[in-house]
């Protein structure tokens, strides 16, 4: 039975994932939330992860999201975070670390270009930039004590308890009530990953152990306009669509388009879940929150 320690178990995706994994009788898995450990202080890592041991696995997904602030104090703490867990596995071996980056890393790209592994990282504001740094201060610490390290650079992961923290979820919301708001023309592209899609490739990389950077995207896009559209075949109350003039600034690529060869390469047995059966289940979730008074 392979051990698995959560860092950051108490957000949307840590939360899923300890969730799952303390289901499956395959793992033995701990959670950790920044109150039982506080990756800000290294004293508070020793103690939380006093007996593990060279086989476990630790996953870092605990950070300070773009959603609740994005300034350079967070930044630093982000980084910090990093620094410690890295210094931590430097005393203590383990068998493997996978830490949860973003695609953000690539910053601002020009019209056209297809997102992979191969492109250089160029970060465009504190948040992406701490998770570049976060990745070479965890894979150097890796490098040099032998531990392989899986960092997957997420796109928009959605699925049940995003609430308010997925573009997906604000879409339904609002479709549920009535009446959908679009930005701009609607024409932007993105990637959306439902989140068991991430459990299932989180256990293929523990019975792997492979040393890898990944881009979890599904390499199909979808405009914003679109998945409206689609939303109007599932969502079981009619709504009406206005638009509306962008009014912040451009801080993410207009089109979010994927190539993931590498992922195919890695688990080519692997297949995602399509859009509309993710949405599906989205609406069948929240309507049984929405029935029981839970939201």
């Amino acid at each position: 039975m392979t051990k698995l320690h959560i860092l950051g178990n108490s957000g949307f995706i840590g939360g899923y994932l300890f969730k799952r994994f303390t289901a499956d009788k395959q793992y033995d898995a701990a959670g950790y939330s920044s109150k039982q450990c506080d990756l800000l202080s290294p004293k508070s890592l020793q103690t939380s992860l006093a007996d593990i041991a060279e086989t476990d696995v630790i996953l870092m997904a605990a950070s300070i999201t773009r959603l609740k602030e994005n300034s350079f104090d967070s930044m630093q703490k982000n980084i910090l975070m990093a620094e410690n867990v890295a210094g931590f596995i430097k005393n203590h071996p383990i068998g493997q670390l996978i830490f949860f980056s973003t695609v953000d890393v690539y910053g601002l790209l020009p019209p056209g270009v297809l997102i992979s592994e191969k492109l250089l990282p160029d970060p465009n504001d504190y948040y992406a930039t701490s998770k570049i740094t976060s990745e070479y201060l965890l894979k150097k610490s890796c490098f040099n004590n032998n531990i392989p390290i899986a960092v997957l650079r997420l796109t928009g992961i959605y699925g049940p308890g995003d609430d308010g923290k997925s573009t997906i979820h604000k879409l339904i919301q609002s479709a549920m009530r009535g009446e959908v708001t679009i930005y701009g023309d609607g024409s932007n592209k993105r990637d959306f990953v439902y989140v068991e899609d991430l459990y299932k490739i989180i256990k293929l990389l523990i019975a792997s152990r492979k040393n890898v950077i990944l881009n979890i995207a599904t390499g199909k896009s979808f405009s914003i306009a679109q998945i409206v559209e689609l939303i109007k075949t599932i969502c079981p109350n009619s709504f009406t669509v206005e638009y509306k003039t962008k009014q912040q600034p451009l801080l993410r690529i207009e089109d979010m388009v994927y190539d993931i060869s590498l992922l195919n390469k890695t688990f080519p047995e692997f297949r995602f879940t399509s859009l509309r059966e993710g949405l599906l289940t989205y609406f069948n979730e929240y309507k049984k929150t929405k029935n029981g008074g839970q939201q």
